[in-house]
């Protein structure tokens, strides 16, 4: 019986632990070039975080600063490559990443640039208030634009859904426009 418990103890656990991960992840881990290159091409607004083993509290700043509901709301992707590893420290030098930790911007594939002519990057030790001022700086016209049109599709879309079920419902002055207690026989 103890070890049944201990069974169910731990199933309990981990599936806990599995679903609280799912509700985290808002941080996608990039392991190779190939994975890398994917996400960018493939998303509208990207974040990338090039950091080193050694950086644990910053990796988790920025995984709170991905559960901003706005961001979630548009869309955002929020990456971080490990330039620490080998295969990574490549992607890393060839995006010009000199100093840990730095962020990197991309927009449709394409690496954002300053209004001055740089790439849009921020290196060194960044605040959570820092982050989310850049973001929201290189974002922000382009968020409050997706979340328009993402409400805009999802209510054009209740508003079908309100339309297809009307059908199924049948009011009384739908099917009998009089339909009073005279009407009505008992048969």
């Amino acid at each position: 019986m103890k070890i049944h418990n201990k069974k169910l103890v731990t199933l309990v656990v981990l599936f806990s632990l599995f679903i609280n991960g799912i509700s985290q992840a808002k941080v996608r881990a990039v392991n190779s070039r190939r994975n890398f290159e994917q996400s960018v091409a493939k998303e509208n607004m990207v974040v990338v975080l090039f950091y080193d083993d050694k950086d644990k509290g910053l990796t988790r700043m920025y995984e709170d600063v991905s559960t901003n509901q706005t961001y979630d709301d548009a869309d955002v992707v929020f990456l971080k490559v490990n330039a620490a590893r080998k295969e990574l420290s490549e992607l890393a030098s060839l995006y010009g990443v000199a100093a840990m930790p730095t962020f990197i911007f991309f927009n449709k594939g394409k690496r954002l640039i300053d209004n001055n002519g740089p790439a849009a990057m921020l290196t060194g030790s960044v605040s959570r208030d820092a982050l989310q001022s850049s973001i929201d700086k290189h974002y922000g016209p382009e968020i409050k634009q997706y979340i328009v049109k993402k409400d805009a599709r999802n209510d054009k879309r209740f508003d079908q859904e309100n339309e297809r079920w009307k059908l199924y419902f049948y009011p009384r002055v739908m099917v009998v426009p009089s339909y009073g207690p005279e009407e009505r026989t008992l048969e």
